[in-house]
């Protein structure tokens, strides 16, 4: 078993709350909580319990516990209760800065199981997790989005916040101005098409088009791609004949995926390729030339 204290205050100068605002933001937050808790075990029961309020601005004290309930493992080395708050924080935090910035242009994996959403706007980085069960989960939208429809219309509240008690770490927080955002429709990270930036990865050289905005032909990850080499100062390179090049050459560059949703399989796919940036050119075995790196 496994438990984590939490604090969630509605601000300003409150001494009650109407009970329909109360227990629909409980709820709504406690469903977003338990799908979050879901997706990391689905052998884990989640109880939420409510202890006695402070006096002031009205917040409430919640114990979540996690409890074992089947033979299936939690995943390895986990605090779980931990986790899931951490998770359920990212959730709002992703909600709030999509409602503010707009839909993704780029979804950028990291090396450390991060994901940066990047549009003129501005960029975020969440967890794998987050992003994962955001995209792929229209109820927790659905409920993130209702815990402010209520909120909107009180003037009496001020802000709504989200505190571990445990660590004293602010997880989340929204002012009253922010709440008629939060609880838009227009703010979903849902899309027709998507750009995924991939860097360093590694292509074989099939078929070469010594022609700008021709595309070429690569293998990439076991399958056959056509590429466009967007990397102008290694074209020039080509152009001056200081780069030779044959079948089977690898090239190490900054990959952009273009892709498109697919409604019959409910994911993303990916539709065409432009390399950014080429880091290193890594010719086949050869006794008179050499690999070069570009970024020394």
């Amino acid at each position: 078993m496994d438990n984590k204290n939490l604090e969630i205050k509605f601000g300003g100068d409150l001494h009650e709350i109407d009970v329909d605002l109360l227990i629909e933001s409980l709820i709504n937050y406690s469903s977003v909580t338990q799908e979050a808790s879901a997706y990391l075990s689905p052998g884990i029961k989640v109880e939420i319990k409510i202890k006695a309020p402070k006096q002031g601005s009205f917040i409430l004290l919640l114990n979540l516990v996690a409890k074992e309930t089947s033979n299936l493992l939690a995943k390895d080395n986990i605090e779980l209760a931990a986790s899931i708050v951490t998770i359920v924080g990212g959730l709002y935090g992703l909600k709030q800065w999509i409602s503010k910035n707009g839909k993704p242009e780029t979804v950028k994996p990291n090396e450390d199981n991060s994901i940066e959403i990047i549009n003129n706007n501005g960029s975020i980085t969440i967890s794998n997790d987050v992003y994962n069960i955001y995209q792929e989960n229209p109820k927790v939208r659905e409920n993130l989005r209702n815990t402010f429809i209520k909120l909107k219309e009180r003037e009496e509240i001020s802000d709504f916040s989200i505190k571990d008690v445990d660590t004293g770490q602010d997880i989340f927080s929204a002012g009253k101005e922010e709440f008629n955002l939060l609880s838009s429709f227009d703010d979903e990270i849902e899309q027709r098409r998507q750009k995924v930036l991939k860097e360093k990865q590694e292509l074989s050289v099939f078929k070469i088009v010594f022609k700008e905005n021709y595309k070429w032909e690569f293998f990439y990850q076991g399958t056959k791609i056509y590429a466009a080499l967007r990397d102008e100062s290694f074209f020039k390179k080509i152009e001056r004949g200081e780069i030779a090049f044959r079948s089977g050459d690898k090239l190490i560059a900054d990959l952009e995926i273009d892709q498109v949703f697919n409604e019959a399989a409910n994911t993303f796919v990916n539709d065409s390729y432009n390399i950014l940036k080429v880091v290193e050119h890594m010719p086949r075995v050869s006794a008179t030339q050499h690999s070069f790196d570009f970024e020394k």
